[in-house]
């Protein structure tokens, strides 16, 4: 059960994003065939997306197909609760017992409204809902009861007195065993009607009037029949008895039967009762916990499979054409074809920057993916920490310039050497530098120091007098797709919200971090910090945190 309400919060989670605008992204092909019946439906009532077990559900249980233009649309059932939702209700929860295949199935269903992503005010644009098959709980309910039944007729215990009525219902004969029972006198019983000294469990008739089945004439057999004894303690009696007639005549005469005292065994079975139902339940507590588990990571599997697979796609098809944009771009650039008026060149330099940045947001994305599912692969090697920091420093150079800033404390003692990937430390610092000149306004400044902060690790921090950080955004920042200067700066910066996320794991995936250190309008540190290699490989001295010096051996 835990795993449908799984589903239907995992529901109202995407039509909180908005599906009405893109529910395709949210519910790629791939992982639609593989779910339930599910459907996301527009204002109309016509199905904009829907899995293939919808489709089947609808055509057998509603008889609805296809028009002729391919379009599938809600019958009368579905518009009822979609007018429903319209009245300002969240949410219909509904179970269905319908025959599929020559089976008797049962479905709860969950609805739900939807509003477009980035529509006004949250504007409804359509619905959203899912049938789940509960076939097996409904199944299991039933079969619960028949065993509750059985188990009934197996505790009652032999009778052990007798009882027997005239036609009126008065007692004419009792066996002593309820006299000793009741801890009454035989002669305070008989001649009372039956029915004045108790009544059956579960009667609706009380204490005024006899049962339908009496009235009927009919048998019974181990009814419970509720009687209060000499100290008004309630006693309860398995009680079973047969309509007695006068020979010959035929005519009813009264009532013959047996009865015993099963207050004890009742006490014991509801006892062992709840035992039972306390192990059942935890037994289907353990039973939906490992279905749980086996669904997340079936579920998860699929999910990383078809997003690998697609990004997988997306990134031949995409930097194949990108490749060859910018190439176009670089001979335009150069003039290999002809002279080309400015604005023309001016033109292609725009796109061939544009063309930059779609091949950065991919990249980002794929090492996004590849981080995520550990499938990333470093190489570390002991290399010279200011070629990289030269090189990082070349990629912002010409935009801080642009930016007016000054950059001329962005250098790196020489002969540090430490134990990294080469081209993923020279993207952490191009990140961070990035970072840092994208938020720091004209006339700032960025740079760059190295400190030992240990004797096993280097920490080397970009810094900057921009418009700092809040506390509360800090770790936010890390977030995968958060963008650092949301709500800081006075107009939006470009970049996917990827580069710190990646950044931090790279380092942790190098056994170092990613931290910051920031306060508003007063800048920001950003701090890399990264194993040392060997003292045998290092040639020069590092400054260390404390304002001494430690010089390696050579």
């Amino acid at each position: 059960m835990e795993s449908v309400v799984r589903l239907e919060s995992a529901l109202v989670a995407a039509t909180d994003r908005g599906i009405a605008g893109s529910p395709e992204v949210l519910f790629p092909r791939d992982l639609l065939n593989r779910m339930p019946p599910i459907y996301i439906a527009d204002a109309t009532g016509r199905f904009t997306l829907f899995s293939p077990e919808f489709e089947e559900f609808i055509s057998t249980v509603f008889n609805v197909k296809r028009d002729d233009d391919g379009n599938l649309f809600a019958p009368e059932e579905l518009l009822g609760i979609f007018r429903h939702l319209e009245k300002g209700v969240s949410e219909v929860k509904l179970r269905q017992t319908v025959q599929m295949g020559g089976e008797t199935k049962h479905f709860r269903s969950f609805h739900v409204r939807t509003s477009e992503d980035g529509a006004e005010n949250g504007t409804e644009t359509g619905y959203a809902g899912i049938y789940t098959d509960v076939t097996l709980e409904a199944e299991a309910v039933i079969g619960a009861a028949q065993t509750e039944a059985r188990f009934q007729d197996i505790i009652r215990s032999a009778s052990d007195w007798v009882w027997e009525t005239d036609v009126d219902l008065n007692l004419t004969y009792v066996s002593s065993r309820i006299s000793e029972t009741l801890e009454m006198p035989l002669g305070s019983l008989v001649g009372r009607n039956i029915f004045a000294l108790g009544v059956f469990e579960n009667s609706s008739d009380g204490l005024r009037g006899k049962p339908d089945l009496v009235k009927q004439r009919s048998a019974f057999r181990g009814r419970i029949f509720l009687i209060a004894d000499n100290h008004n303690r309630v006693r309860r009696i398995s009680l079973s008895g047969v309509p007695i007639y006068q020979e010959g005549t035929g005519d009813f005469i009264g009532y013959r039967g047996t009865g015993s005292d099963v207050t004890n065994e009742h006490d014991a079975i509801q006892s062992a009762r709840r035992s039972q139902r306390e192990l059942e339940t935890s037994l289907q507590e353990l039973r939906d916990r490992n279905i749980q588990l086996d669904f997340a990571l079936d579920e998860a599997r699929l999910a990383v499979t078809a997003k690998t697979e697609f990004l997988g796609k997306m990134s031949h098809e995409l930097r194949t054409p990108l490749n060859a944009i910018i190439g176009f771009s670089e001979i335009s650039e150069r003039k290999m074809f002809g002279d080309l008026d400015e604005h023309y060149l001016s033109y292609f330099q725009d796109i061939k920057g544009a063309a930059y940045h779609l091949l950065h947001i991919i990249n980002d994305i794929l090492d996004a993916v590849h981080l995520e599912s550990r499938s990333l692969q470093l190489y570390p090697l002991a290399i010279e920490l200011d070629e990289l920091v030269t090189q990082a420093r070349s990629y912002v150079a010409v935009r801080a310039e642009d930016a007016g800033l000054d950059i001329s404390a962005l250098t790196c003692p020489a002969g540090i050497i430490i134990e990294a990937d080469p081209a993923r430390t020279r993207q952490i610092l191009v990140n961070l530098l990035n970072n840092a000149v994208k938020f720091t306004e004209t006339g700032g400044s960025v740079g760059l120091s190295v400190l030992a902060s240990s004797d096993t690790h280097v920490d080397i921090t970009v810094w900057d007098t921009g418009v700092g950080i809040p506390e509360d955004q800090q770790d936010r920042i890390f977030e995968s797709f958060h963008q650092a200067g949301a709500g800081i700066m006075s107009s939006p910066r470009d970049g996917t919200g990827l580069g710190l996320t990646i950044s931090r794991q790279l380092a942790r995936m190098m056994g170092g971090d990613v931290t910051v250190e920031s306060k508003p309008g007063q800048g920001s540190r950003f701090t890399l910090r990264l194993l040392k290699a060997s003292e045998a490989l290092e040639s020069d001295t590092i400054p260390r945190a404390d304002g001494s010096a430690e010089t390696s051996k050579t």
